[in-house]
């Protein structure tokens, strides 16, 4: 019997039609909700929710591809404290997310790569937006007079 799973259960995927036992299908992955019985109407809404998905994830690297336009404009500074060669303090992740905030531009935790920086200069930081966006941020680290 052909069935379409629509709830993830061991390893099926979501959306992916399969041929199964008869038994299996109807007494198990069915019954409890991992599936249904392929016929016209389910193959329509598996079409409709294939295109949905599609649609959505276009939608969504649009956004990241904007918020990289957004962030490759940015230069983000930050000033730290030193004594001779020795630097105190450095710049976190968390600061780094809290100066793009005041930017109005929101990032996933762990979008950011390195935990911290701590040497003058200019730093390229890599910040994934999404699987197929990734951006540049340039932050600069001056020394606190």
């Amino acid at each position: 019997m052909k069935v379409i799973i629509i709830k993830q259960y061991d390893k099926y995927k979501v959306n992916e039609i399969l041929e199964v036992n008869d038994g299996f299908a109807k007494n198990f992955l069915i019954k409890n909700g991992y599936a249904q019985p392929v016929n016209k109407q389910t193959l329509a809404n598996l079409e409709r929710v294939k295109n949905n998905i599609a649609e959505d994830y276009a939608k969504e690297v649009e956004k990241a591809k904007e918020l990289k336009a957004k962030i490759e404009k940015l230069t983000l500074n930050f000033f730290l404290k030193s004594n001779g060669n020795i630097v105190h303090g450095s710049i976190t992740n968390k600061a780094i997310e809290k100066e793009l905030s005041k930017n109005n531009i929101k990032i996933k935790p762990h979008a950011l790569g390195k935990d911290s920086y701590n040497t003058f200069g200019k730093h390229y930081i890599n910040v994934k937006l999404h699987n197929e966006v990734n951006a540049i941020l340039l932050i600069q680290i001056f020394e606190e007079k």
